[in-house]
């Protein structure tokens, strides 16, 4: 049956009246600023974990590539580490070293060993470091204010910049770790190559790169679950389980480890839940984002052909069902007398520097295309200049130069047939 306009177009809007979108949630958090985009990133990744959260800001195109995947498909590939039970990514390149980090700490029994991030429970503050026993008492605290209001509790997760050598800290000694993979047995690390590691740490005074996962150290009680502790290095794990092989810088062998590494396990994929898509004005040309259900500006866009640009990376062919479009005022937005007024200073300041910049910068004479340190002396050059036709320099017919004022343009093309009027 063939409906007429006024039936098809009375049918449309029922179907747009009833219609529920059931997409799940994907937001596009744009900006023409990066700086802009970074503030508004640590309040998002305070407010949601970190597999929420997909980044567009920078980066090769592998990492973009990879992002991009996460936030579409809901799922990264990538391998478990066979020492650490850490995830590494997988974003176009080969896996070989794990790159989670593990930290060396050192105890009150002279035990130095390596931990999980994840273990650390707090750090440890004036207060209660002033509170602990002589004997509990290990490193120094740690400011309150270093974490930038974060409390002590997030420590582990805060980034390295933050952390300081000798800080003192209370980790959770527990092996098996509820949240971590079980360590291995000190027999396995014997066929490993953990006594070659003693021996390369020991020859750098425990201060090169070798040190092993091994056990944790039996403590007294013999379920110790918090045990104060003092940080003496942190790097990735694949650092301090490097493979045996020659350094001609170091002019030396370096590396001990014999045992399984990323490149013996099998690629796995991850499920996760990523609906936010932090998106750099400068990377988002070209991509196809007809899958996303809101976009969130985080500066209004005046331009009207550049506002259709922006959302039409989420409205176009192959969209399926409406997008949202928000324009977010984070920040404080001045009045339109604040605004004139503003404009007016800038402007002035900005024909103070030009005017500066034109008396102090060096100027080129528009005819010879000489060189000179200001302007002033290029115009007054100009006057005599010799290829100034305007000029009152006195020219010297014989001089190469001459050929400037003598040489004439050729005379107009007469359009007609000659000797006629035609």
């Amino acid at each position: 049956a063939i409906l007429d306009g006024v039936t098809a177009f009375t049918a449309a809007t029922d179907l747009a009246k009833n219609f529920v979108d059931r997409r799940p949630i994907k937001a596009v958090v744009y900006s023409n600023s990066h700086n802009n985009l970074l503030s508004v990133a640590e309040y998002l990744y305070g407010s949601f974990d970190s597999e929420n959260i997909a980044e567009m800001m920078e980066g090769k195109i592998e990492h973009m590539s990879y992002e991009l995947g996460r936030f579409r498909n809901n799922y990264k590939e990538g391998k478990n580490c066979p020492i650490c039970g850490g995830w590494n990514d997988y974003t176009g390149k080969k896996l070989t070293s794990c790159t989670n980090g593990l930290v060396e700490v050192s105890d009150r029994e002279g035990n130095t060993y390596l931990i999980e991030k994840e273990r650390i429970v707090r750090a440890v503050s004036e207060v209660e470091f002033n509170s602990l026993n002589d004997g509990i008492a290990f490193g120094s605290p740690v400011d309150i204010d270093r974490l930038e209001g974060a409390p002590l509790t997030k420590y582990g997760p805060s980034p390295t910049k933050y952390w300081r050598l000798g800080d003192c800290l209370v980790i959770d000694a527990r092996d098996p770790h509820p949240l971590l993979q079980k360590r291995w047995s000190e027999d396995t690390w014997a066929t490993y190559g953990s006594a070659t590691c003693i021996e390369l740490a020991e020859s750098d005074g425990f201060e090169g790169r070798d040190n092993y996962l091994g056990e944790l150290p039996f403590y007294q009680d013999g379920y110790a679950r918090e045990v104060v502790v003092k940080l003496t290095k942190w790097q990735p794990c694949g650092r301090f389980h490097s493979r045996p092989r020659w350094d001609m810088r170091k002019k030396k062998n370096v590396g001990w480890y014999t045992g399984p590494t990323l490149e013996d396990v099998e690629m796995l994929t991850q499920k996760e839940d990523t609906f936010l898509l932090l998106l750099d004005a400068s990377l988002s040309h070209g991509l196809d984002l007809s899958f996303v259900t809101h976009m969130f500006l985080l500066e209004p866009i005046d331009d009207a052909a550049h506002m259709e640009q922006v959302t039409s990376r989420a409205h176009r062919l192959g969209c399926t069902g409406p997008v949202t479009i928000e324009t977010v005022h984070t920040w404080h937005q001045l009045d339109t007398n604040a605004k004139h007024v503003a404009k007016q200073v800038a402007s002035t300041l900005e024909d103070e520097t030009s005017e500066s910049k034109k008396r102090t910068s060096t100027a080129i004479c528009d005819h010879c295309y000489r060189s000179f340190d200001n302007l002033g002396l290029a115009k007054e050059h100009e006057l005599t200049c010799d290829r100034n036709p305007n000029g009152n320099a006195i020219v010297d017919p014989f001089h190469l130069s001459s050929v400037y004022r003598d040489i004439r343009p050729p005379a107009p093309m007469i359009v007609g047939v000659p000797g006629t009027n035609q």
